[in-house]
């Protein structure tokens, strides 16, 4: 087979057509600033969701911050609030049960003579811990 049958045919391309209608994508620059005192920029597609950190490639140090994350962020925010454990505890148990399970708890403490290494009875079960203090 001569060589020049296969001319214009590369891996990846679907045509034989010229690029030359086709321009560069969109792009938007976004700034980020290393944890060493420089800011550097990157560039991404505009369609593209911007991360809020990034590595720095000039020392490698890894979630160099977004300048204009904390803006971003809280314009995206219009959600519920990220859950914490405390907020997870509060919908599984009232106020008073916790006062009362935190007295309860306290007081099998201290019936063990204080924090030491050790084990709790409270009711039915036996909880160990360990007080490195």
């Amino acid at each position: 087979m001569p060589r020049g049958t296969l001319r214009g045919y590369r891996w990846g391309h679907t045509t034989v057509e010229p690029d030359r209608y086709t321009g560069p994508v969109p792009r938007v620059t976004a700034r980020f600033t290393c944890t060493r005192g420089h800011e550097f920029a990157v560039h991404f597609a505009v369609e593209a969701e911007l991360p809020a950190s990034w590595s720095c490639r000039q020392h490698g140090v890894e979630g160099c911050a977004r300048i204009d994350a904390t803006a971003s962020a809280a314009a995206k925010s219009n959600g519920k609030p990220p859950r914490t454990h405390l907020t997870m505890l509060y919908e599984r148990r009232s106020v008073a049960e916790l006062e009362v399970l935190l007295a309860e708890t306290l007081a099998a403490i201290r019936r063990q003579g204080g924090a030491q290494p050790g084990c709790v009875q409270f009711g039915d079960k036996t909880y160990s811990f360990r007080y490195d203090g």
